[in-house]
């Protein structure tokens, strides 16, 4: 295992895998992901649907900001700062794609009514 991997599994363990999602290096390799994709949802785009942009908290549009791990990092920790995985046979396919906050609450099955409020507690590792 490398020390990463390590850290990972100690933050899952202890139940702080939101530090990962903070760390400098998801958040450059985050950011990388989303431009090279254009800042467009994959899964929108498989749809046949260009998005971009989404409502904010505030009420203002913004650029998509998830960047989805196929191979989740609860499952797989080797792989959160991996761009390809190889399944069984040797294919490369991508771990980090681009997708609005919707479509990866539909990814994940969840359902939210209305945004995280002052005093909740966070729902998601990612902290939203």
């Amino acid at each position: 295992m490398t020390d990463t991997t390590d850290w990972i599994n100690s933050l899952i363990a202890s139940d702080e895998l939101w530090r990962f999602y903070k760390s400098p290096e998801w958040l450059r390799l985050k950011t990388q992901i989303l431009m090279s994709g254009h800042y467009e949802c994959r899964i929108c785009k498989q749809k046949g649907i260009i998005r971009r942009y989404e409502r904010g908290p505030d009420g203002k549009m913004r650029k998509i900001s998830t960047v989805h791990h196929v191979k989740e990092v609860r499952k797989h920790p080797e792989l959160a700062l991996e761009r390809y995985y190889f399944d069984q046979s040797g294919q490369r396919h991508d771990n980090l794609i681009p997708v609005c906050k919707a479509c990866h609450n539909e990814i994940h099955n969840r359902s939210f009514s209305g945004s995280v409020r002052k005093g909740k507690k966070f729902v998601t590792p990612e902290r939203w």
